[in-house]
């Protein structure tokens, strides 16, 4: 087959693709109708180059995906610039680093955890991303030029007050994990473990004290104490009261 039956008969696969890592990227309609034609550019230029280096060791479909997704990294370094990560996202190591990354690409921070741990094997707990997190210094996520996230959406999708209170939403969930992040920091090494039990793990105060091998009733109380400590500290820094509940909890066993 030549390259250029090879490219038509995949072209629906190719601008699905297109549009799928715009999605990804959160691109507005008109830079993802832009980006679809630079990729086909991209794919005819020199007599079909790209497609010339496929050499077989995978389906084509995943080589595609591999080059427009980089395609798409190119494409975007030449608008924004190259992105580079922070002096302190450096310090704290390559977690860090893809955090703030993800952060800058506009993912909210519970986004950024479920691509850490799922395509970056990150094994580090919500709670420990948090503390990074908060240690990062404040960045604008860096946006494409007219993006509007909302702009070309199904209809049957949330309308637009309903996404701006779901990020809002969103935001909130990740102010409080930062803030809970920094708090935890200032405890006892035996307290955060308890915390962690009991919050990340899902752990019954039984369990958790069966574990440690202390007593389930002063154990209750040491708990409420903690939790009271938090809500009060989270408090201070300007989160609501049922903000901080969601993340604590108000009727566990």
């Amino acid at each position: 087959m030549s390259y250029d039956a090879l490219f038509l008969n995949h072209l629906p696969q190719i601008e699905a693709i297109a549009a799928y890592v715009c999605r990804r990227y959160n691109c507005g309609t008109d830079e993802a109708e832009e980006f679809s034609a630079h990729v086909k550019a991209k794919l005819v230029a020199d007599d079909y180059a790209i497609l010339g280096k496929f050499q077989g060791k995978s389906r084509f479909e995943t080589y595609l995906t591999t080059v427009i997704t980089h395609l798409f990294l190119d494409w975007r370094n030449h608008l924004w610039g190259k992105w580079r990560p922070s002096a302190e996202a450096k310090r704290l190591g390559p977690v860090a680093v893809k955090l703030e990354e993800l952060e800058r690409d506009g993912l909210t921070f519970e986004e950024s955890c479920e691509v850490l741990r799922t395509n970056h094997k990150v094994v580090l707990s919500r709670l420990e991303l948090a503390d990074l997190a908060a240690k990062l210094p404040p960045r604008v996520p860096r946006r494409m030029e007219g993006e509007d996230r909302l702009e070309g959406l199904a209809a049957a999708e949330p309308g637009p007050d309903e996404r701006a209170l779901a990020g809002e939403l969103q935001e909130q969930r990740r102010r409080v994990w930062v803030a809970l992040g920094k708090e935890l920091g200032r405890l006892a090494a035996e307290d955060r473990l308890i915390l962690k039990m009991r919050y990340e793990k899902d752990l019954k105060v039984v369990d958790i004290a069966r574990a440690l091998h202390v007593e389930a009733k002063p154990l209750y109380r040491r708990i409420e104490r903690l939790e009271r400590e938090l809500r009060s500290a989270l408090e201070r820094q300007g989160i609501g009261r049922d903000a901080a509940r969601e993340v604590l909890g108000s009727e566990r066993e």
